[in-house]
């Protein structure tokens, strides 16, 4: 299976109890599995989805068979467009997974930290860049592409013939003329002024160690059937 790209979120609310986390992780698993459904081009994916409590701290990422994948890729005539086409489907459907988390967890943006990776679509659409730029020969960034697909290159036959003959026909793009730029960034410090003497901090009781749980909301496939899982951390 390759990754198609991930979510991480982290998002600063108080902590809820279990039934309550399972309740709501699986709200969100069926919404981002809806989204997926109607936004995602591809035959068949697998979706994953991890929720902690004490902040609240998920993880949802995207995993699809090469098979699967270059059908998406090749659905929209020429390669390098189908791999633009599929990257920004994965972008979204992992946006609207961060931002379906803030709404069911009832937490504002400003207390919402998210991280996104991109999987192997983002890592054949930078190759492509970078042969538009000069930066990689077209043979150099097939190399680079059999080892992002190379686990799962065997049910993918003929596919980076096909890859490579996209690298070689993508164009490239006008170089830029780098101007001189002289100017020097100045770095100012500030100084405390009137800096108070801390406080000797009182001390704090000894804190009770409490149960944290862990869901996790998954489904292999489209054929398959949402599974559920809670751990006691």
């Amino acid at each position: 299976m390759l990754d198609l790209g991930s979510t991480d979120f982290n998002l600063s609310i108080p902590s809820v109890d279990a039934s309550q986390l399972e309740v709501m992780s699986n709200l969100l698993f069926d919404e981002w599995d809806a989204y997926a459904d109607k936004a995602l081009a591809l035959p068949d994916y697998s979706l994953f989805l991890q929720v902690e409590e004490g902040s609240i701290i998920g993880r949802g990422q995207i995993m699809a068979g090469a098979k699967a994948l270059v059908i998406g890729l090749t659905a929209y005539g020429g390669l390098m467009s189908g791999v633009d086409i599929i990257n920004k489907q994965l972008k979204s459907t992992n946006r609207f997974l961060a931002e379906q988390a803030q709404t069911i967890f009832a937490c504002p943006g400003s207390r919402a930290t998210v991280r996104k990776r991109g999987g192997a679509p983002a890592s054949l659409q930078r190759l492509f860049s970078r042969v538009q730029r000069g930066e990689l020969t077209p043979d150099e960034a097939t190399v680079l592409a059999q080892s992002i697909l190379s686990e799962d290159e065997s049910e993918i036959p003929g596919f980076l013939e096909v890859l490579s003959k996209a690298f070689h026909e993508c164009p490239n793009l006008p170089k830029q003329e780098h101007l001189p730029f002289n100017e020097v960034a100045e770095e100012t410090s500030i100084e405390l002024i009137n800096k108070k003497t801390p406080k000797t901090p009182k001390p704090r009781p000894p804190d009770i160690p409490s149960l944290h749980y862990r869901v996790e909301v998954w489904r292999e496939s489209k054929e398959n059937r949402k599974q559920t899982k809670i751990t006691v951390l």
